[in-house]
């Protein structure tokens, strides 16, 4: 989201409202609530969630990066200029959100709900439980650990992946049910769709389906098996007609599973300084974008764009969808390429802290190959079988 489509700017965080955002939370309201007080429901759900995300955006803020939210169907996402460099950073980061709702609307709406101006009219009444209930229960419901909710990316910092996304599908069914039995089917089909994910995801790496995702890099699936992972060279005539806006350059990648057919929309991307908004709404576009992500990234890193892909690499981590172990290890061998050797190292330690096994993957990568003389190699090396 480049800051030329935020449609409002706070304490200088560009800040957009997707239609989507919208249609959900009259959805939520109509019936419950009607005329003013589904106005006024809007209004609530509206400042919620943008003090929520606006949480995530300061700390990120103070960790020195630049943040810009989005508010769409599914709530909000807050997405900082790189990935989190410690998991201290991303603990604080993930329950900033919750805990700024909390602190700032849902404990005062509290106090008052049952006080005596509350109960001065029925309108004043609904207005403060529903400013209580929207930052109590849905923060409560955020931390809880399920990914890809804020509990989820905590408890995945302190278990790992893995064991994390299977805490989530436990939790998740447990959650679903829960709701199913007391009547509240649009909380029952979060957390099944929930559960569905992080089930699926659990799958996906039990049987892996692209040639990347054992922990490979861009540069050793070319290698391998260039008939079928290897995009076509990119042909200058080709990337002279391919438009820099980021409608065309989000369906490049959106039109098939794999992404673009050749490298052209990445350069393009990369050449016009759109990558980061490109990835960032790929993200967004649904189940299927931390794949279309995970194919802009490569492209990147086979155009030799080493800086976006590994910029790609770490909002793939941030957002963890897609796993950590192989964001975490692309961006690595993308920041190496690209002569950041100390960068990489951080986030060659953070593949391996994410469960990165491979000792003959680190002795083997080229894109390593600056990495392996530096005098911190042999402590990283040690750190793997």
């Amino acid at each position: 989201m480049p800051d030329e489509r935020a449609h409002l700017r706070i304490g200088g965080v560009p800040v957009r409202v997707d239609w989507s955002f919208w249609l959900l939370a009259v959805f939520l309201g109509y019936g419950a609530r009607e005329g003013w007080l589904l106005v006024a429901w809007v209004a609530i759900v509206l400042v919620s969630i943008l003090v929520h995300e606006l949480g995530h955006a300061f700390m990120l803020r103070a960790y020195q990066q630049q943040p810009h939210v989005l508010l769409y169907a599914f709530g909000g996402v807050t997405v900082g200029s790189a990935g989190h460099r410690s998991r201290t950073e991303s603990i604080a980061v993930s329950i900033a959100g919750p805990l700024a709702a909390l602190l700032l609307l849902g404990f005062p709406a509290y106090l008052l709900k049952d006080g005596a101006w509350a109960a001065e009219s029925y309108n004043r009444y609904v207005i403060v439980h529903d400013i209580a209930w929207v930052n109590i229960v849905w923060s409560v419901a955020n931390l809880m650990p399920v990914l890809p909710l804020d509990g989820g990316n905590i408890a995945a910092v302190i278990l790992g992946e893995r064991p994390a996304r299977m805490v989530a599908v436990v939790v998740a069914g447990l959650g679903a049910l829960y709701f199913f039995e007391t009547g509240n089917q649009f909380g029952g089909m979060f957390a099944l769709l929930f559960g569905i994910m992080n089930f699926a995801s659990l799958a996906q790496e039990r049987h892996p389906a692209a040639p990347r995702s054992s922990g490979q890099s861009a540069a050793q699936a070319a290698a391998r098996s260039p008939a079928q992972s290897s995009p076509r060279p990119v042909r200058i005539a080709d990337v002279g007609r391919v438009p820099d806006d980021l409608d065309s350059l989000t369906n490049a990648y959106l039109v098939a599973p794999s992404g673009a057919s050749d490298l052209a929309a990445a350069v393009a991307a990369s050449r016009a300084g759109k990558v980061l908004p490109l990835a960032t709404r790929l993200l967004q576009s649904g189940p299927g974008g931390p794949r279309a992500a995970a194919s802009l990234q490569s492209h990147l890193h086979y155009a030799g764009c080493f800086a976006d892909a590994a910029a790609v690499a770490q909002l793939l981590y941030t957002d963890g969808r897609a796993g950590r172990v192989q964001p975490a290890f692309d961006a690595a061998t993308a920041l190496a390429r690209a002569g950041d050797d100390a960068y990489a190292l951080e986030w060659l330690n953070r593949s391996i802290d994410e469960g990165l096994d491979s000792g003959a993957l680190l002795d083997g990568e080229p894109d390593l190959a600056s990495l392996r003389t530096l005098a911190a190699w042999p402590a990283i090396r040690a750190r793997v079988p």
